[in-house]
């Protein structure tokens, strides 16, 4: 069907009765093709009508309305930004057109961030504020609710996977297990947490976090993988905001968290290694393995990429590819993903981790872990005494000296001793940035243009 401004905009009016539409506009921005958006100017106010164009971003929406639908008022009141608010739905053609608020706001590039930026307060703010929600209004609104266990396990699976397509270097493999090993690491309490945060998630205006988009993956769970981006602007930022940030929580587990953030960070990659194997699209699997060998490299302090890879051409990629067998049903496609998730949030099953627990993998070191047991050492156990300094608290309310006293250099000396400590590892700018499903805004540019 048409997808210009005024054809939009009709079916706005559909489905907000009494809408009143002085003004409307193409909104190209907007998922980078998957929706056809249009934002549309009222006598008070701007909104915006999405009709997704393909099944992957109807799914995003559909988890995207409940996330919404989950932020009850009193959240809302609560956050010191604002969250798009659903206003109406009506039928377009084989999908659906919804109608939101259209929130203000220009974005950032994470990479333009320094660790000095009058912004990383108020982004620690945002952080702490969505953390700070109490697990009720996830639980009532029945999204998914995941325990440290859980969190650990869901990664777990995930290395495996990525292990299983033969293309993850060992060294990276055993990094990834010592800190699956890690009883202290994985020690924290969960929290709600946003679950897809970015850069391209924040509208900011005056130095000001002003929006929140992007919540399609509300839950319960690490309150780390809303950190992990961070590492994008590079460690010495993360540094920084995780400073404010545990100042603005008023807890301990700093130095666990930031190494949760690092892990998260790296497990991106192989996120990206399973999406082109899944896939079969040799250019991602070849851009994934280019990511995994500058991994090791930084590891192993070569200056030379790995050998044994790098060497592989387009055409053995691409046989690999050709040769390895279908997907087992668990390893679903992005989509399948998706879909999965969108029946997880409509009936209160928790489906990420449902799937039994693989049993070709032994020893399993511990119970419903498989293969993330006694790594030689490089794990912290509590119990294995260990010296590793880990910091005593947050810092002191209203010092700035106290900011700078978050004791970087302890969590360093976690990351090392897990085996997580070179920062610079897996830079997820090497990879394609997500793309956005919201009602997007140009980077650094007003939503309004």
């Amino acid at each position: 069907m048409s997808s210009t401004p005024l054809t939009l905009a009709a079916l706005a009016t559909s489905a907000v009765p009494g809408l009143q539409v002085v003004g409307a506009r193409e909104h190209t921005l907007d998922g980078e093709g998957a929706f056809s958006s249009a934002v549309l100017l009222t006598e008070d106010a701007e909104l915006i009508v999405r009709v997704p164009r393909i099944s992957s971003a109807e799914v995003r929406q559909s988890a995207e309305m409940l996330g919404q639908a989950a932020l009850a008022d009193g959240a809302r009141s609560a956050l010191p930004f604002q969250a798009p608010e659903t206003l109406g739905i009506t039928r377009a053609g084989e999908t659906r057109a919804v109608v939101s608020t259209f929130l203000p706001g220009g974005r950032i590039v994470a990479a333009d961030l320094a660790s000095d930026a009058l912004l990383l307060q108020p982004i620690a703010e945002t952080l702490a504020a969505i953390h700070r929600l109490p697990l009720s209004l996830v639980k009532s609104a029945g999204l998914p609710v995941r325990e440290t266990e859980d969190v650990r396990q869901a990664a777990a699976r995930l290395v495996e996977r990525a292990a299983a397509t033969r293309l993850l270097p060992g060294t990276v493999h055993g990094r990834w297990l010592d800190a699956l090993a890690s009883h202290r690491l994985w020690d924290f309490a969960p929290n709600v947490v946003h679950g897809s945060l970015d850069a391209d998630h924040l509208l900011v205006a005056d130095e000001q976090v002003v929006g929140v988009l992007g919540w399609d993956e509300l839950s319960v769970g690490d309150p780390a993988v809303d950190l992990a981006w961070l590492l994008e602007a590079g460690p010495e930022v993360l540094d920084s905001v995780l400073a404010r940030y545990m100042q603005q929580r008023g807890t301990g587990g700093g130095a666990e968290l930031r190494a949760r953030a690092q892990f998260h960070h790296e497990l991106g990659v192989a996120r990206w290694l399973l999406h082109g194997v899944e896939t079969h699209d040799d250019a991602v699997v070849e851009d994934a393995i280019a990511m995994l060998d500058r991994l090791v490299d930084r590891l192993t302090g070569m200056s030379d990429p790995a050998p044994s890879r790098t060497i592989a051409s387009a055409d053995e990629v691409e046989r690999l590819l050709d040769d390895m067998p279908d997907p087992p049903e668990d390893l679903r496609s992005e989509t399948a993903e998706h879909e999965s998730l969108d029946e997880d949030r409509m009936f209160s099953s928790d489906g990420d981790f449902a799937d039994e627990e693989p049993q070709d993998r032994a020893p399993a070191g511990e119970e419903g872990l498989p293969g993330v047991g006694d790594s030689g050492g490089s794990g912290i156990d509590p119990d294995d005494g260990a010296a590793v300094d880990l910091p005593a608290g947050s810092p002191s309310d209203g010092d700035e000296d106290g900011l700078e006293s978050t004791q970087p250099l302890d969590a360093l000396e976690l990351l090392e001793a897990i085996g997580l400590g070179d920062e610079s590892d897996a830079d997820p700018r090497d990879a394609p940035a997500r793309q956005g499903e919201e009602n997007g805004h140009g980077s650094g540019s007003a939503s309004g243009s």
